[in-house]
């Protein structure tokens, strides 16, 4: 299909229009943290062993398919390779896509090859594009991170979308009942905390668990109005692993 001079120019203000590398490793994302480095790391590796390859996307996803489906360009935050952008991208919305991990971006570039021109492998601390988006996707991405970094995320997601777009948002929920090794890091008044694995895929690396309080409270900081939610997505895991994992999904719009 022949884009047009807009979409053209769209995706230079995002920065998107650069020549396609041929693999995402050839990507030039800006410098990241040493932290943001070790997870980028842990995330190519566990794209290579397969991680979401074969597994359907979630089903938070037909909920934003039915209210981004009018139109509008999104960015998706932590496209990773392509389980759950590929099934929006089919339903037919306008996505742009970053993700720190070379390994993700390789996959998802083959598994959709029309959307590599739209793919950037950056952090979303260092995405800068010109423009703002009419809404913006985060997947189990704004709890990576220990409280301050996590409420970055936030900021962030009001700075990339414009006024009057929305926020399809989900993240963990402190009412989960944490598998692998690990130590809290730090706990808030509202009953949000981090920890530090220690095991597991994500080792060293800190990841924030929310409390409905404090997910409102960030919302509301960063000027985002609820339209729907926060409910809660609680799983119990598959043997051999034990105990159920919780998600807050919000629907956000920006006021």
């Amino acid at each position: 299909m022949t884009k047009s001079s807009d979409d053209m120019d769209y995706d230079a203000e995002c920065g998107l229009n650069q020549k396609v590398p041929r693999s995402g490793r050839d990507c030039n994302p800006a410098p990241v943290m040493k932290r943001a480095s070790l997870a980028s790391r842990r995330w190519d590796a566990e794209y290579a062993r397969g991680r979401y390859a074969g597994e359907p996307p979630v089903a938070f996803t037909e909920a934003i398919i039915k209210a981004a489906g009018s139109g509008g360009k999104g960015l998706y935050v932590g496209c990773g390779n392509g389980r759950n952008f590929v099934r929006l991208a089919s339903a037919g919305l306008d996505l742009y896509g970053i993700d720190p991990s070379p390994e993700a971006i390789d996959q998802l570039t083959a598994r959709r090859p029309s959307a590599a021109g739209r793919l950037r492998c950056v952090d979303l601390d260092h995405f800068v594009p010109g423009i703002q988006f009419d809404y913006l996707i985060a997947i189990q991405v704004f709890q990576h991170g220990d409280a301050s970094e996590t409420a970055r995320h936030f900021k962030k997601a009001s700075e990339l979308v414009r006024r009057g777009g929305m926020l399809f948002l989900r993240v963990n929920s402190a009412s989960t009942e944490v598998h692998f090794g690990h130590r809290v890091k730090e706990r808030s008044a509202g009953g949000s905390f981090t920890v530090r694995y220690v095991d597991g895929p994500k080792r060293g690396t800190d990841v924030r668990f929310f409390s409905k309080r404090d997910l409102i409270g960030h919302l509301s900081r960063n000027g985002f109005e609820i339209e729907d939610g926060p409910s809660e997505d609680r799983a119990k895991r598959e043997p051999p692993k034990t105990g159920t994992w919780s998600q807050w999904q919000v629907v956000a719009r920006s006021a």
